[in-house]
């Protein structure tokens, strides 16, 4: 192999020789090639390079003997910085070839289900059923811990049966809490509520014990409470209009080769499930889905609303005064789930207005952590109303068989 190469293009070309060979970069022969503009065969180049390693060490032995050993203690820091700086290079390649692959799995993911969406029989949007006229009035509905994809029993000391669940049980009392809200809607004369879904949709699986209680797997879980709730918000949208919003709960984690709780925060199914919910009723111009986050904070008629799943939350009453010294907003209500267990406690006032916590109850209804915890109480929800600018005005406590 002969080529004619600049001193500056010879130092290039063994640079990537040694990125490549001594480094295990992920560098490829036919990138050496392109970037020096070398004509010639990337085999022929990798061939004849199979003799580098061994001519490299015996040229630096040779170089070393004519050295004094100042000479060679400069060489060696020289060397060794020369390294780090390629090791920096390397780990900074490699950091954003993984980002990118990451990248393009999701985006992946994303466009699959996105396919599989359109191939479903699209929702039909239902007509208003009811012409209510009262926009001084609106009302939250909770949905908190509905744990879709679970299936069990909690026994009593007697092997009596205290709590069943599965997903035909989840969607039987989803429709039991929409002919509540249908309830609401007509007797207050809403025209417009907030779906808050406070986390923890599905099951997932945080720990192998809960093999022994997955109806579903997790993929499953995310896909058919998805569309479950796509039909269920589409159903309410028949009455008033609607703004989804949700918070990211523990159980939705998606925790990689044994991480710790929320060292991937963000990499939550919720997030999915949002996605899903927006995609699916993007035809559906009277229901606005909003973005899941790990706290979510918003306006109802001047009621300023602060919403967490709660699984971070040791004090809720010292969690609202935390919250409004460190992001400077007022806040009249703090919202969390995760205990399935409801309870609530006024805290302050702000004019007219009480600032309070409120834990809603759970979908699920009480499982083995909450009775560990000795937090039990029936599955149910809670349907908020509030009037512009005098805040809440009254809450059905709503329990579900």
């Amino acid at each position: 192999m002969s080529l004619q190469l600049t001193n500056t293009e010879t130092e290039k070309l063994f640079e990537l020789i040694d990125r490549k060979i001594f480094n295990n970069e992920d560098i490829e022969w036919q990138d050496i090639i392109d970037e020096l503009g070398l004509d010639i065969h990337r085999d022929t180049l990798r061939k004849a390079t199979f003799l580098y390693p061994l001519m490299k060490d015996y040229f630096d032995s040779r170089v070393k003997e004519g050295l004094s050993d100042e000479q060679l203690d400069k060489l060696t820091i020289k060397k060794l910085e020369l390294q780090k700086e390629r090791n920096k290079l390397s780990a900074e390649k490699n950091e954003l070839n993984k980002w990118i692959r990451e990248q393009a799995r999701t985006e992946n993911i994303y466009e699959k289900i996105e396919q599989a969406i359109n191939n479903l029989s699209p929702i039909k949007v239902p007509e208003i059923k009811i012409k209510n006229t009262n926009n001084k009035r609106t009302a939250i509905i909770d949905i908190a811990d509905a744990h879709a994809g679970r299936e069990g029993k909690i026994l009593g000391f007697n092997g009596e049966v205290l709590a069943e669940y599965s997903f035909e049980i989840f969607k039987r009392r989803m429709w039991d809490l929409l002919e509540n809200t249908i309830y609401v809607i007509e007797k207050e004369n809403l025209t417009h509520v907030t779906v808050l879904n406070l986390g923890d949709s599905v099951d997932g699986l945080l720990h192998m014990n809960q093999l022994k209680f997955q109806q579903l797997g997790v993929a499953d879980q995310v896909m058919q409470f998805a569309e479950f709730m796509s039909e269920w918000l589409n159903a309410l949208s028949g009455y008033v209009t609607i703004d989804y919003r949700s918070v990211l709960g523990n159980h939705s984690e998606n925790r990689y080769l044994n991480s710790s709780r929320g060292e991937f925060a963000e990499e939550n199914m919720e997030r999915l499930i949002e996605w899903y919910i927006k995609t699916r009723l993007s035809g559906n111009e009277k229901i606005t889905i909003h973005e899941a986050k790990t706290i979510i904070y918003f306006d109802v008629l001047g009621t300023k609303v602060l919403a967490a799943h709660g699984q971070d939350e040791k004090n809720l009453e010292n969690s609202i005064k935390d919250y409004m010294l460190i992001y400077q907003v007022p806040v009249h209500l703090f919202k969390t789930g995760h205990l399935h267990h409801l309870s609530n406690k006024v805290i302050g006032m702000s004019g007219l207005q009480n600032v309070e916590y409120v834990q809603s109850p759970s979908i699920c209804g009480i499982d083995e952590y909450s009775v560990k915890l000795k937090k039990t109480a029936n599955a149910g929800s809670l349907i908020t109303v509030f009037e512009k600018d005098y805040g809440k005005l009254c809450t059905y406590d709503i329990r579900l068989k």
